[in-house]
């Protein structure tokens, strides 16, 4: 029986751990996912930001039945936040911790080891930001060597990226997942393409992501800038916000794509969206396992992506096309050749839909993460990991 069985008649009560909860993360959009999942009358969730929240993200969260809490600080290194978040942890013996990003990462494991609550992290990516400092990409390899009682990577290539960081340490993989929305009807489609200004007929791009380097968009937008010539013009809208937002928009002008390319900032209505667009594109120089190009392959859409991180593993040549980083003339051939063929676009967007449908989904996306939790809570520390993936996506 697991400690989790033992606890007959009460909720698991999981704490996540997340610099912040915001529309356009990755990792971030993941708690929605694993709120949506997870069974209210066995799990209470709790998430603890320690940054300001847009106040549409926490409510998402908060009808989903999660309580949001945050704790924030003029800086990572302040004594008296972490002590709050200590107390907070003390007051409310959770059974574990789970935390996100690095800064997480390295308050949780604090935390965590002061308080005697088992912690699980999760690497999201196959490189750091670099906005991380190195002192805090040395406390955190520390912390996952050391400290954590699992660390959960969301690809093979991410687990391998850190394999060096961490040593011997094991880290379980699992892939991310998505839930799969029903396909918007023909008029909900029409409304949706009349709102963001596209022209009957005008085939739509969509590419969703932070606004910084590794996503480099502007590579994408380089790509948008050399595709042939057509009537009506293809359109290029990017989800997203970051640093780099004022150079873009200088970018879409110089580029000559005013009447082409809009950056639509943070939306609250990503599946709406994907579902009034013909093509999605990543343009990504690194990548984990991106929850944005699975989103798009669930809502139908065919992916040109970057040979980059776990891509290759999660889009096969049923659901998209690869193409090497940093060539946006190589990103602008394939964007161009599945412009140029409907009946392509279906057959990849229909096969896209039926590959996170049976390797991706997020039910038992899930249940795997509450395996693992109860492996944590029965045997800490240091159990060998047995919920591991294989060398192949994950079947559901």
């Amino acid at each position: 029986m697991s400690a989790f069985e033992a606890r007959a008649g009460s909720r698991v009560r999981i704490a996540q751990l997340i610099d912040r909860v915001r529309l356009g993360g990755g990792a971030e959009r993941l708690q929605s996912t694993f709120a949506e999942s997870l069974d209210p009358a066995a799990v209470e969730l709790t998430v603890i930001t320690l940054n300001p929240d847009p106040p549409s993200a926490v409510a998402a969260l908060r009808e989903r039945g999660v309580r949001v809490v945050c704790f924030p600080a003029a800086s990572f290194a302040n004594l008296r936040r972490a002590r709050a978040v200590l107390r907070f942890i003390r007051a409310e013996r959770f059974d574990l911790i789970h935390a996100h990003l690095v800064r997480s990462t390295i308050l949780a494991g604090i935390v965590g080891w002061l308080s005697g609550t088992p912690v699980v992290a999760t690497l999201h990516n196959t490189e750091r930001s670099d906005r991380v400092r190195r002192v805090l990409q040395i406390a955190e390899s520390w912390i996952l060597r050391h400290v954590v009682d699992r660390v959960i990577a969301v690809g093979w290539e991410t687990a391998r990226a850190h394999g060096d960081a961490l040593g011997a340490r094991a880290i379980d993989v699992i892939p991310n997942a998505v839930g799969v929305a029903q396909i918007p009807s023909a008029a909900e489609r029409a409304a949706t393409r009349r709102e963001l200004g596209i022209s009957d007929g005008a085939p739509l791009v969509l590419a969703i992501g932070r606004l910084v380097p590794q996503k480099a968009f502007s590579d994408l937008l380089r790509a948008f800038a050399a595709l042939p010539a057509t009537r009506p013009a293809p359109q290029l809208r990017i989800v997203g916000r970051g640093r780099l937002e004022g150079r873009l928009a200088r970018e879409i002008e110089q580029l000559g794509l005013s009447d082409r390319a809009q950056l639509l900032g943070l939306r609250s209505d990503v599946p709406r969206l994907l579902g009034a667009s013909d093509l999605y594109a990543s343009s990504s120089h690194w990548e984990g396992s991106p929850v944005a190009m699975l989103e798009a392959m669930a809502a139908g859409l065919p992916v040109v992506a970057t040979d980059v991180g776990d891509v290759p593993r999660v889009l096969d040549s049923d659901s998209g096309l690869l193409v090497p980083p940093q060539q946006p003339e190589a990103l602008a051939r394939a964007i161009a050749a599945l412009l140029a063929d409907p009946t392509q676009r279906r057959r990849l967007g229909a096969g896209g839909r039926a590959r996170v449908l049976a390797h991706f989904g997020s039910r038992v996306w899930a249940d795997r993460h509450m395996a693992l939790y109860a492996e944590v809570v029965g045997r800490r520390p240091g159990a060998a990991p047995t919920g591991a993936c294989e060398e192949t996506p994950c079947a559901s």
